[in-house]
């Protein structure tokens, strides 16, 4: 379903993460900046320790939230009795999060928590890198930027905000085809390939704007879905253009203030003075991004709720032309089912239909498979099954 991305990979040039564990102490990191392997590459070991410490490897911004962060009311569930079904086994949750890598697991249902479990040794209070469940945030904070008349239209074209675009491949493309990843622009986003357009993408900004406005012209805006991350930072560029602030300040203050999300969170940025990526690795708590599905999902279900222009949050889920599987930077798995997705096995799952939030934070061997994707939504609508049924 997802596709790769790396855009993040010329900035993360580090894979040694020298950890020394003590009983009792935090671990030690240590990035070797002299590696030539990035984040995406790095081994079980260093994933574990270099996930829930973005902000000690490179530079990031802080999403400011609150001091005290929104209650989150506990009213946990017997997992005793739970198993799942998968290729003929019957399966429990310690089997899942021991297959799957998982280190935090958590289950909303009618606003109450119901399920929290961690492993690998992550902590509550410890944020984890969500790679691109970023873009999610990013589509809300469209609808925000409408809200606050930043934006007046989807249908503005993108040179309105950023005129390198009037002419080339982009010329046309809206910020409506942006966000449903349909520019029709060619995007190859393979990681494993050496001469993709997400590797070869300079990071530097202008020059990156007129590597895409190069691409070829594949398809009309709006007609063909292509997963493009280039895209997404476009998007981003976008937003502070028109808002006249960072990603960060705009998301405390138009859903981390609102949405009672902690101050622990994080932004991943393109150097010490930069510029947020849109695409990618926000990093926060477990109950923080259930928190972020509290949030979608409220503005789901009571669309004036205020920060977000009305109805946002269903225009957000509408299956798009391109595709009916994606709308704007979320991903749409059934009808009311729709989920925040990111490499290496991190989701928000969001059942409108049922009032219930899917959380997971996972350290996979690989960026994606179907396989495992496959196992992940498995376990999800069993789990869901479970919790609504009130054992």
């Amino acid at each position: 379903m997802i596709s790769f991305y790396l855009t993040i990979l010329v900035l993360c040039v580090t894979s040694a993460l020298h950890a020394s564990e003590r009983a009792g102490t935090e671990t030690a990191v240590s990035p070797d900046l002299t590696g030539d392997a990035g984040i995406l590459f790095w081994t079980p070991e260093q994933q574990i320790t270099g996930y829930s410490s973005i902000a000690d490897l490179y530079p990031t911004r802080r999403i400011q939230g609150r001091s005290t962060p929104s209650v989150l009311p506990e009213k946990m569930i017997d997992l005793d009795r739970f198993t799942y079904k998968l290729d003929g086994q019957e399966l429990t949750v310690a089997d899942y999060m021991q297959n799957q890598r998982t280190a935090g697991l958590l289950v909303i249902h009618n606003k109450d928590l119901k399920v929290e479990r961690y492993g690998l040794g992550h902590l509550p209070q410890k944020p984890w890198v969500s790679f691109s469940v970023t873009k999610s945030v990013v589509s809300m904070l469209y609808g925000a930027a409408i809200q606050d008349g930043f934006i007046e239209s989807l249908d503005t074209p993108i040179s309105t905000y950023l005129p390198v675009f009037t002419t080339g491949s982009y010329a046309g493309v809206t910020i409506k085809n942006i966000l449903q990843m349909a520019s029709g622009v060619a995007w190859n986003e393979d990681y494993a390939d050496p001469t993709s357009d997400i590797v070869m993408l300079p990071t530097e900004q202008a020059a990156g704007f007129q590597y895409m406005n190069q691409l070829p012209r594949v398809a009309d805006p709006g007609t063909r879905f292509n997963y493009n991350t280039g895209e997404t930072n476009i998007a981003g560029v976008i937003l502070s253009e028109a808002t006249g602030k960072t990603l960060s300040e705009y998301a405390s203050e138009k859903i981390f203030l609102p949405g009672g999300l902690s101050n622990g969170a994080n932004w991943l940025l393109d150097g010490p003075d930069g510029k947020e990526f849109a695409g990618c690795c926000i990093s926060a708590s477990l109950r923080d991004f259930g928190r972020l599905g509290l949030f979608a999902l409220a503005n789901t279900l009571m669309p004036s709720s205020g920060s977000l222009t009305d109805n946002w949050m269903q225009q957000s889920i509408t299956p798009s032309q391109g595709y009916t599987g994606y709308g704007f930077f979320w991903w749409l798995l059934d009808d009311g089912i729709y989920a925040a997705e990111g490499v290496f096995g991190q989701f928000i799952v969001i059942d409108a239909n049922r009032d219930l939030i899917v959380v997971l934070q996972s350290a996979w061997p690989e960026a994606w498979s179907e396989e495992m994707e496959a196992h992940a939504l498995t376990f999800i609508q069993a789990l869901s099954d479970y919790v609504v049924e009130g054992n």
